[in-house]
């Protein structure tokens, strides 16, 4: 049996293998941790599948997460939920071969201490224990109780007043010795489990509490998205983060009260900093029940999503937030009065640490390479785009590219620039493909592992991938991501760097700040917009320099080449595309199809089957026969049906049972 550093035993690889070939099928195994798969949401590609698309790594050295990863989007949400199955399997392995042994060694229960203990990786079988241990001391009363649905109908509401009286500890052995504490109790309605510990023989009532130690903040007014998006961002206290399962996000929140007085003073003061969040107002009490994680809540689990955010106490919170976090308002003679310097310019005449800067193109417009050549450039203080660089600490966030493929990029850009990669010492990389998430998670995670590294920029890559369920045409979620880009600049007093994408079609009428596709927020909240504009000239850009807080510069002209940009003389109005946009043509461009006419056309389409092979797809051979239909190119059924069947258009949608796309309207015909 193999032991992990922390005394934890963990499966063999053998073990492990199985487990994943049990839920994935058959595995093209390339060594013992990985190999290649087919996709378990393959019919949803809406492009040719080819051999090792899809791969599995069971690796969990050095923290990585057992993951499946598919190179095609369109079956993501499938690939989300294989694996959670997984994880959940091999995480139940590891609990069986355990012996009741304590993995959280170090950890004295309850985090009012001196500092943090050390997260562990949470998954649905370890996620009771997790808890348990970090909110609770080993002798605490620990009341749980089952969740039952009333005889008069209604929401479920826990059974009784809970068992009271069994500790921390005795809980620990009892679930151990039955295999998770969904075995403890039975039923399908989930379970509940106080946010503070109880007195001996305790009945369950807020006389009984032994200890005011959280309080609890739920709310199901807002999507849970929503929730935990403010909840994660709130700086709070927070000793646990639970997904109930049902509507709503739970968080048990420190305040460590001395008498119920102080309690409910600070339980309004940490509720009146989330006011957004319209909390229930039932929680007020310290017996609460909250939801248990590890059970099981119909067809969803009771999670725990994340322990130890923010402060370690009450107290610490307090001293932070009796100022808001905010500067005072100062008289403008005063501000005026003094001097500050201006922070270092790391590109010259373009960016100073502490700015962010989005660099925006159109596709394949090779931005990743962009970015990567700046990262080089800067870390080693050699011209970038023609552009003088002050020598910088660079951390590069790669949510996109394999491991493998990012360093032949970098090798291939040294070799081009005679830049030897042991030089390489100020760039960073933190490689993430496969662990990408919502941009609130990643910033805390970015902060938490740079406090101490003192970086001049972070470039993040690809930005798309951190939004969540943000809609990227939508000026408030966008607006949200940004202004957590703007919290990572002034946290950890860096630049940070971004690229965007521009929409399909001739942008050359618009104006440049104007050719980012999604929300206006990302033409006008950036310090810097470096706009890329196909050029007349092959694989050449002209550059639209957007400046904030330095003086205006000309347009100029790069030209992809030797792996990386460089500037060369052209002219910089030369762009493509110019003359269809100013011509005969000029205010009878084609208007392309929005979604509602999309609607119109395919939102009763019957159930019909889509191929990898567009040849045998009935789908695009019915989205093409409409388009001609209706007067529109048919050529253009791939893209068409790549824009509709997103779940958020509400359009057409993908029938699991049947393995058919069908119109989100359409009815079967009664005959």
């Amino acid at each position: 049996m193999r032991y992990k550093s922390n005394g934890i035993p963990e499966p063999t690889s053998a073990d492990a293998r199985r487990i994943a070939e049990d839920i994935l099928g058959p595995v093209e195994w390339t060594d013992e941790t990985s190999g290649y798969c087919r996709c378990p949401g393959v019919e949803l590609h809406t492009s040719p599948t080819r051999d090792h698309d899809c791969r599995v790594s069971l690796d969990q050295e050095d923290g990585h997460v057992p993951t499946v990863f598919c190179f095609h989007n369109s079956c993501l949400a499938v690939i989300e939920e294989a694996n959670r199955s997984l994880r959940s399997a091999l995480g139940k392995a590891r609990w069986g071969r355990q012996n009741h042994q304590n993995h959280f060694a170090g950890s004295s229960g309850s985090r009012g201490g001196s500092g943090a203990a050390t997260a562990p990786l949470i998954t649905d079988a370890n996620a009771f224990e997790t808890l348990l241990r970090t909110a609770f001391e080993a002798d605490d009363i620990v009341s749980i109780a089952p969740a039952a649905v009333p005889e008069e109908g209604g929401k479920a509401v826990p059974e009784h007043g809970g068992v009271n009286i069994f500790t921390r500890d005795k809980w620990l052995e009892k679930v151990a010795a039955k295999g998770g504490i969904g075995r403890v109790f039975g039923g399908r309605e989930g379970l509940y489990i106080r946010i503070n510990p109880l007195t001996p023989k305790a009945h369950g009532g807020d006389k009984d509490v032994a200890k005011l130690r959280h309080v609890l903040i739920e709310s199901d007014s807002l999507p849970k998205a929503e929730q935990e998006r403010i909840l994660r961002a709130s700086g709070l206290p927070i000793a646990a983060l639970i997904d109930s399962g049902g509507a709503s996000i739970h968080a048990w929140v420190r305040v460590n009260a001395r008498n119920v007085a102080e309690y409910h003073e600070r339980r309004e003061k940490l509720w009146k900093s989330v006011e957004a969040l319209q909390i229930d107002p039932q929680n007020r009490n310290p017996s609460r029940f909250s939801r248990c994680p590890g059970a099981q809540r119909g067809s969803s689990m009771q999670r725990l999503l994340a322990v130890n955010l923010g402060p370690a106490t009450y107290e610490a919170w307090a001293s932070g937030a009796s100022s808001g976090d905010l500067p005072g308002i100062v008289a403008a003679d005063a501000f005026c009065a003094e001097d500050e310097p201006d922070p270092p310019l790391l590109i010259d005449g373009l960016l100073f640490k502490g700015s962010k800067m989005i660099i925006a193109g159109p596709s394949k417009s090779r931005k990743t390479w962009n970015l990567t050549d700046l990262a080089v450039c800067l870390s080693v203080g050699r011209p970038w785009c023609g552009f003088t660089t002050r020598r910088s600490k660079v951390l590069y966030v790669n949510l996109e590219l394999q491991s493998f493929s990012y360093r032949k990029r970098i090798r291939w850009i040294c070799e081009k620039k005679g830049i030897p990669t042991a030089e390489l010492s100020g760039f960073h990389l933190w490689n993430l493909r496969g662990h990408a998430t919502e941009v609130t998670r990643l910033v805390g995670d970015i902060l938490r592992h740079v406090k101490d590294a003192a970086y001049d920029l972070i470039i993040v890559d690809p930005i798309y991938k951190t939004y969540g369920e943000r809609e990227e045409n939508s000026n408030t979620d966008m607006g949200q991501v940004m202004n957590e880009l703007e919290g990572l600049a002034r946290l950890a007093k860096v630049a940070v760097v971004i690229a965007a994408h521009f929409p399909k079609g001739n942008l050359a009428a618009r104006d440049a700040i104007d050719r980012v596709a999604g929300a206006a927020v990302f033409g006008r909240d950036p310090d810097v917009l470096l706009v890329m504009t196909p050029h007349e000239e092959p694989d050449a850009f002209t550059i639209t320099p957007i400046l904030r807080d330095l003086p205006g510069m000309g347009e100029f002209v790069i030209r992809w080449g030797e792996q990386c940009f460089q500037r060369i003389a052209a002219d910089p109005k030369a762009v493509a595309g110019r003359e269809a946009a100013n011509g005969a043509g000029k205010g009878k461009r084609e208007r392309s199809f929005v979604p509602g006419s999309y609607r119109e056309l395919f939102s009763e389409m019957p159930p019909l089957h889509h191929d990898k092979e567009p040849e045998k797809s009935e789908v695009l051979a019915h989205i093409a026969s409409e388009l001609a239909a209706a007067g529109k190119d048919p050529l253009k059924a791939a893209s068409v049906f790549d824009s509709i069947r997103q779940s958020r258009r509400n359009i057409i949608v993908f029938d699991h049972i049947t393995k058919r796309w069908q119109g989100y309207h359409y009815k079967p015909s009664e005959d």
